[in-house]
């Protein structure tokens, strides 16, 4: 939807690669993970491979001390994070806090984790189901 032409990036033998990694601490993986943080490309001639770091919610980057900004290092060798994926994982971000659809998604997958379902019908039993399918699948 955002980008067809990227799942060959992320798929297959190209899975795990170089380009599809980031090394980041545990507690900063997490945020990344939930889309509670992103990269954006500075856009300088002078600071190749240079990110800004910037966070959704005000709570998290007063903890976390963002936005920050990052120089990835470049080896002759091994490539960089995809520009192209992490731009792509913003988008998705995006549209978690600005939709409103982050909520409902951590709603969903709590009530997973904790196998909850509502005795008044309200449970997403069909979101349950497809996720549960795709973990296992």
């Amino acid at each position: 939807m955002f980008d067809v032409s990227i799942v060959h990036l992320i798929e297959g033998t190209n899975v795990d690669r170089p380009c599809d990694a980031i090394t980041l601490t545990l507690e900063i993986h997490k945020h990344f993970g939930n889309f509670d943080i992103f990269f954006e490309r500075v856009v300088d001639n002078n600071t190749p491979d240079t990110y800004d770091v910037p966070a959704f919610h005000p709570f998290i980057a007063a903890h976390l001390r963002f936005p920050a900004r990052r120089t990835f290092f470049i080896h002759p060798f091994i490539d960089p994070p995809s520009e192209r994926l992490l731009k792509l994982h913003s988008a998705f971000g995006y549209v978690l806090h600005l939709s409103g659809a982050e909520g409902y998604i951590d709603c969903i997958l709590e009530n997973m984790d904790h196998g909850v379902v509502r005795e008044d019908g309200s449970t997403q039993l069909g979101a349950l189901a497809s996720v549960a399918l795709q973990i296992r699948g």
